[in-house]
């Protein structure tokens, strides 16, 4: 994989270190240089990224390893002692809730192995979790990561138990151990409490099973004392906490302390996970200059204010409905919010001048549902938390305003909506609401997104992939996104093509590539394969995926060769749509630059276009493409020799193809009579009848070896050792 930074080229300058890329305007002044080649047949591994800070403190300076009955908690101790004893794959299973992440993350930071090639010297890993980025365990092809020195922790418990081959998976993940070993890491494997098969002596020698999690009251105390000491010095821990309230009734605000005291409210049953985030959450209660009854009900999750505010408003749809509509439209002004509620109750009717003037002010209704205004904008920035625990109460206890809560969001953020500038915020409450109820129907508003602009599409995207990436709900959202992405209706696919234009694609680019797949494939180009291929022009451009991307798209040329089979359409439409230049997207610029040294890379940008020009529906965006080309040529964006070199041998195998004869030979009504395409067509004649240059001959494709690894390859790159060839 090829060092790559972004250069602004002087017009006419070829780029040093590179493969001669041309620049002569600034519309693709992001061309990139390479430091070396891009190994385009190079297979990437599972996508990873790096443990928080937030995370390693949390298991370094703040762990805690007793139950409550002060017994030692054996996961992680169990864990660090087999990867001590050369385990490079240990598997953690266990039921949620009983502290799995943090064992393994805490044994792999307590680790400090002799890495290779350091003389002996015990480092500390670098930590990182692996991002589970497969159609089917069982059946896909991929690598898992082994680069030199890491940690790798990887979570398979949201799917564990659905495997339909446990032993081949898990002699998959246990197999990728001698690779570690040559590399100096480890692997730990968070599984649920069923799926991995632990009574088969060989598959359940590496398995560590999780029983007990430590107390919830504890891990909140000790985070408390080690990492937000801030919270720890106003003593909201302690037996009594004199703290006066707004009126400064100290001695009733230190009664109610002593009655229910904050340390009687943290619970040992607490998730660890939850008791972490609980913690952190008072420190910025504490920050913000928050009171013991602020804390107080951060600690019951607003369960206590939230029952007291639908208690009060019992009888009054409306302040039920001004709650709902400060909560999606917090930081718009009170007028607005009040629009909003009445937007959801339907109420569009005039209201009389003395039901106006008899009627309670709107700040003291907005008040009354623990919404603060200051006449400008309304706002629960006092009481974090707080939106989420009553969207919560609204859906699990008024089940039934479920649908009507889902149309009024999608009016709300419609184009001219008023929560259309707040689809972001939404789309964040909307993917939190999703994963505490483990419920994929807060999902349903991003088809109504996706075909609402740019916003909407972003908004869609964010939502999905929030919860995409969840443990527990994550797995049954990506299979969603990929069933979406072959059924008929347009809303649905544009949705998954949305979802893999954004960080998704950076996650789970396999995945990505399956969705992007089957939105090409649909019989007309409509606009969901518009969005579908512009989606797949920024997966090329991004250098880390584009070996993965463009693999593929060979891959699926090579497969799917029946023209009844909506995958063959999809193959082509993929080719045109990388080779199309765009700036920002200098896909094409990247791979014709690599065509200069490498012969395989030209070869498979023949048989691409040899594929592409064989289908009589692709005629129009095959002229397309090679009108952009002769334009970027002009420009300095494409090599002029690279597009010669591959354009000779297309048109010597391609000859009587309709685009390939309109582009040498004009045709009228066509935009072919511009100058670029002129002065293309001129290089390429040249270039046929150079008699100092080999005359172009047809390749046998056949013989070609498109996977097989010609480039300088990095030695700290994991190489295709790991890969499963079941």
């Amino acid at each position: 994989m090829s060092t790559v930074t972004s250069a602004t080229v002087p017009p006419g300058n070829r780029m040093p270190g590179g493969s001669g890329i041309h620049a002569a305007n600034l519309t693709y002044s992001t061309l990139l240089q390479a430091g070396r080649d891009i190994n385009l047949q190079q297979q990437e591994p599972l996508s990873t990224e790096p443990v928080t800070k937030t995370e390693t403190d949390a298991v370094r300076h703040a762990w805690v390893a007793e139950d409550s009955e002060g017994k030692e908690i054996a996961t992680a101790p169990t864990v660090l002692a087999m990867l001590g004893r050369d385990e490079r794959v240990v598997v953690i299973a266990g039921p949620s809730g009983t502290g799995k992440t943090a064992a393994g993350l805490r044994a792999l930071s307590e680790l400090r192995p002799a890495l290779p090639g350091t003389g002996g010297q015990r480092l500390r890993l670098r930590l990182e979790h692996v991002l589970p980025d497969w159609d089917f365990v069982e059946k896909d092809k991929f690598l898992l990561p082994a680069e030199h020195g890491r940690g790798y922790l990887l979570d398979v418990s949201g799917e564990s138990a659905r495997w339909e081959k446990p032993d081949a998976t898990a002699r998959r993940f246990l197999g990728h151990a001698e690779t570690l070993r040559r590399r100096g890491s480890y692997l730990v494997v968070i599984a649920g409490e069923h799926g991995w098969p632990e009574n088969d002596p060989d598959l359940g020698r590496n398995v560590v099973r999780a029983v007990t999690a430590p107390p919830g009251d504890r891990i909140a105390r000790r985070h408390i004392e080690q990492l937000h000491p801030q919270v720890a010095r106003r003593g909201w821990l302690r037996e009594s906490v004199p703290e006066p309230d707004e009126r400064g009734d100290a001695e009733a605000d230190d009664d109610r302390g002593r009655r229910s005291p904050l340390t009687g409210l943290l619970r040992a049953d607490m998730q660890p996970g939850d008791a972490a985030t609980l913690a952190a959450e008072l420190s910025r209660i504490s920050e913000s200059g928050g009171t013991i009854k602020d804390a107080r009900d951060l600690v019951l999750r607003w369960r206590e204010r939230v029952s007291t505010v639908f208690r009060e408003t019992q009888d009054s749809a409306d302040d039920r409905a001004l709650l709902l509509a400060a909560v999606m439209l917090e930081g718009l002004g009170p007028a607005e919010v009040l629009s909003g509620a009445r937007l959801l109750l339907k109420d569009q009717k005039t209201r009389g001048i003395r039901d106006i003037l008899t009627g309670r002010d709107l700040a003291t209704r907005l008040n009354a549902v623990q919404a603060k205004s200051d006449g400008q904008r309304v706002t629960f920035s006092h009481l974090p938390g707080y939106p989420a625990a009553v969207l919560r109460h609204f859906w699990r206890q008024l089940s039934d305003v479920q649908p009507n809560l889902i149309s009024w969001v999608k009016q709300l953020t419609g184009p001219k909506g008023l929560g259309c500038g707040r689809i972001r915020e939404i789309a964040d409450l909307l993917a939190q609401l999703a994963v505490d109820e483990g419920d994929l129907r807060p999902l349903d508003v991003a088809q109504t997104w996706a075909a609402a602009g740019d916003a909407g599409q972003d908004g869609a995207a964010r939502l999905l992939a929030r919860v995409a990436r969840d443990p527990a709900l994550g797995q049954e959202a990506r299979t969603r996104l990929r069933s979406w992405a072959g059924q008929e209706p347009r809303a649905n696919a544009t949705i998954s093509a949305v979802v893999c234009r954004g960080s998704f694609s950076k996650e789970y680019p396999r995945q990505s590539l399956t969705c992007l797949r089957w939105v090409l494939g649909r019989p007309e180009r409509d606009s969901a394969v518009s969005v579908a291929e512009e989606a797949l022009r920024a997966m090329g451009a991004d250098t880390r995926l584009l070996p993965r991307v463009w693999d593929t798209v060979n891959r699926w040329l090579a497969e799917y060769e029946q023209p009844d089979d909506r995958n063959h359409l999809a193959a082509r439409r993929a080719f045109l749509a990388l080779l199309h230049p765009a700036a920002g997207h200098p896909t094409a610029t990247l791979l014709l630059a690599n065509a200069l040294d490498h012969a395989d890379t030209a070869d498979e940008l023949v048989r691409g276009w040899s594929a592409a020009l064989s289908v009589p529906a692709l005629e129009s965006q095959c002229e397309k493409v090679l009108t952009a080309w002769a334009k970027a040529v002009a420009d300095g964006a494409l090599d002029a020799d690279a597009v010669v070199e591959v354009l000779n041998h297309v048109i010597r195998e391609n000859w009587m193809t309709g685009p390939l004869s309109t582009f040498i030979a004009g045709r009228a009504g066509t935009e072919y009579t511009s100058q670029s395409v002129v002065d293309l067509r001129e290089r390429l004649i040249l270039r046929w009848y150079d008699t100092r240059q080999p005359h172009p001959k047809p390749r046998d494709i056949q013989t070609v070896e498109p996977h097989h690894p010609t480039r300088l390859e990095d030695d700290l790159s994991p190489s295709a050792e790991t890969e499963d060839e079941a």
